[in-house]
């Protein structure tokens, strides 16, 4: 049972300060990802490719270096954190998307059954079929935004960050 005195405090996205927040901890996700399988990558930038806060970011992180390899699309969000090479998609954010959607409904199948996957690093063996679940979820969340067509047709600017209200201009850099 819900504690009625207990206040629900929402965090307003719409707040610079909140925003780049929410971006930090997202790029702090994927360095993290890279450095636990030592992967060797170049400067991130300080915003994602595209984002919609507070539910999904796309990065294009670089290479270091490696001839014919550019770098990789790095997803952070309110979903499994994962990287696709740069040179599989023309740029199209939307078949980036779909890839992680598809991926990872592949993968919540396996890991539903008890089975391995290796992009996934699954501590208890136990938990594969709740965590199946979990990035099952995850996955059909993504295909809305993948589906969504206001998001794609260029009528619904809201990928962009909403205009500066009073409350960002007190902010202190």
């Amino acid at each position: 049972m819900k504690n009625k005195n207990i206040l629900s405090i929402k965090t307003d996205y719409k707040n610079r300060f909140n925003r780049k927040l929410w971006m930090a901890e997202r790029r702090r996700d994927l360095k993290y990802y890279f450095d636990s399988r030592n992967l060797v990558y170049g400067k991130f930038e300080d915003e994602p490719f595209w984002s919609v806060v507070p539910r999904t970011s796309l990065w294009k992180i670089p290479s270091m270096g490696s001839p014919g390899f550019d770098g990789w699309y790095g997803i952070a969000g309110d979903h499994p954190t994962d990287v696709v090479p740069l040179n599989y998609f023309d740029g199209d954010i939307r078949k980036v998307l779909d890839h992680f959607v598809k991926k990872w409904l592949h993968a919540s199948e396996k890991l539903k059954q008890g089975e391995d996957f290796g992009d996934f690093r699954i501590e208890h063996i136990e938990e594969r079929p709740t965590i199946g679940q979990l990035i099952e979820d995850r996955a059909l969340r993504l295909e809305r935004f993948v589906a969504a067509e206001d998001l794609w047709t260029g009528k619904n600017i809201s990928l962009l960050p909403p205009a500066p209200t009073p409350d960002d201009e007190s902010e202190i850099d």
